[in-house]
């Protein structure tokens, strides 16, 4: 059996420096620069992170590779917005005007935008996923 002590997330992008301004001026994240500059660190709260880290060919998931949690999918996806982050259509969702799916994830909503290097990233709010959240085994 594997013994785990934490997890660490990653995903790559081909260039760290605008990668590092997305996260940390467009999303308003807490990012550190590794002392090496073998990647970011994008600091989630509560101890959760994610590692982005350089990959010249670097070629997009087809996937959301992380959902943020946030109170409110609405005002977040209207502050993007305002910063010029276009959000994804998908088909087989319904998704208002804003791109924002109602209901999503037992009854909160969801929507999705790309960073710079083409990785999806979710937002997602509502009671069903902070019950993952809280026992994401059972």
């Amino acid at each position: 059996m594997v013994k785990v002590r934490n997890v660490l997330p990653t995903f790559a992008a081909n260039d760290m420096d605008v990668a590092r301004a997305f996260y940390a001026d467009t999303l308003g994240l807490d990012v550190s620069t590794l002392d090496d500059g073998a990647g970011l660190v994008v600091n989630l709260g509560d101890g959760a992170a994610v590692f982005i880290y350089q990959k010249e060919d670097h070629a997009p998931a087809g996937f959301t590779v992380m959902h943020l949690t946030v109170d409110d999918v609405d005002e977040v996806v209207d502050e993007l917005t305002a910063k010029g982050v276009p959000f994804q259509r998908y088909e087989g969702f319904e998704q208002d005007e804003k791109g924002i799916v109602r209901g999503f994830m037992e009854g909160g909503d969801g929507a999705w935008f790309t960073d710079p290097a083409g990785n999806i990233i979710g937002l997602a709010d509502g009671g069903g996923l902070e019950a993952f959240l809280e026992n994401p085994g059972g």
